[in-house]
């Protein structure tokens, strides 16, 4: 009986991290995402990825996704909720922004806003997520302190 539990909660923690790690490359997609919605309007205008370049938004999304995806510790993706949700203010106070989620007259700049807030909070969703959820190791940690034996349960 002890040497299955031992087996079910090694493949629960295996299948927990993963839970984790895909809710940390999905923070990394979003992302990715939320800066094709911004640099991709004026790309398409100026046909040129150079020559559109209108501020380093894009350039900071996709250093954050990096970032995110490169470094295992378990609270870097609340630095792309952070960001996701300075952005989200940001664009929310422009009223040029606003005005394009509200305006479908220019196809491209409307679902292009759209891509990008629904990507902002998609990746704030997501990054809480992958700091919420918590291995059994950590959940088995607290519960000994609190005198909880897991044999028990």
């Amino acid at each position: 009986m002890c040497r299955t539990y031992r087996f079910a909660d090694s493949v629960s923690m295996t299948t927990t991290a993963g839970r984790r790690r895909l809710f940390t490359l999905a923070t990394c997609a979003a992302l990715v995402l939320a800066a094709i919605g911004d640099a991709g309007p004026e790309i398409i205008e100026s046909r040129s990825l150079l020559a559109g370049y209108d501020g380093p938004g894009p350039l900071i999304y996709l250093a954050f996704a990096a970032v995110v995806a490169v470094i295992r510790w378990r609270y870097i993706p609340l630095a792309a909720v952070v960001m996701s949700l300075f952005f989200l203010a940001g664009g929310f106070a422009d009223a040029d922004f606003s005005g394009r989620l509200v305006t479908p007259s220019q196809t491209v700049e409307f679902l292009a806003a759209w891509l990008q807030t629904l990507s902002f909070v998609a990746a704030t969703f997501f990054g809480i997520a992958a700091v919420w959820w918590r291995t059994p190791a950590s959940v088995s940690a607290r519960n000994a302190t609190k005198g909880i034996d897991n044999e028990q349960n």
